[in-house]
């Protein structure tokens, strides 16, 4: 485990975090981790990861939610988080959480940092959100879907943010 940047021991904050996260007797209905689940995607990573997490997750009997991020590599995500197939599909989902909708979003882009959700996302999207929820839909998605207005984050940002607001409106 190599500090990340030379400096930051990100297994540690991360244990760290879940012990406080734990400690607080709050039992959440799911645990979202909105991507950049690791530095460049190495298997390895993924592997600690899945480790810590998911005894804590078991232990406070909710289901986790892994959301790719431009640091993560879609392949290694699917097989090292979600036991499947190593390919370089969108890493999406529906959960149902007492009628409350949670949609995970794709917004990577492999070999970039900027984020998308391409025109089948979309179409796959409208047809899940065709179908009202109870009690509303959550979007879990890496890149933020407003414009950013800080130039440093221009190459961070979200692509066809018109296409996503089009299909999410209403």
């Amino acid at each position: 485990n190599r500090p990340l940047g030379g400096r930051y021991d990100t297994a540690a904050n991360l244990a760290a975090t879940l012990v406080a996260i734990e400690r607080t007797g709050v039992r959440p209905d799911v645990i979202v981790f909105t991507g950049d689940l690791t530095d460049l995607g190495e298997p390895e990573a993924y592997a600690a990861l899945r480790a810590e997490v998911e005894p804590f997750a078991a232990r406070l009997g909710a289901p986790v939610v892994w959301v790719a991020g431009n640091h993560d590599e879609r392949p290694a995500l699917r097989a090292g988080l979600l036991d499947a197939a190593p390919t370089s599909e969108p890493v999406t989902g529906v959960w149902d959480l007492d009628g409350l909708r949670l949609i995970a979003l794709d917004s990577s882009v492999p070999g970039w940092h900027h984020g998308d959700i391409d025109a089948a996302q979309r179409d796959w999207l409208a047809g899940v959100l065709a179908e009202p929820a109870p009690h509303g839909t959550l979007l879990a998605l890496h890149h933020p879907p407003p414009p950013a207005h800080v130039p440093l984050f221009d190459i961070l940002e979200l692509q066809h943010q018109d296409a996503l607001a089009d299909v999410i409106r209403g």
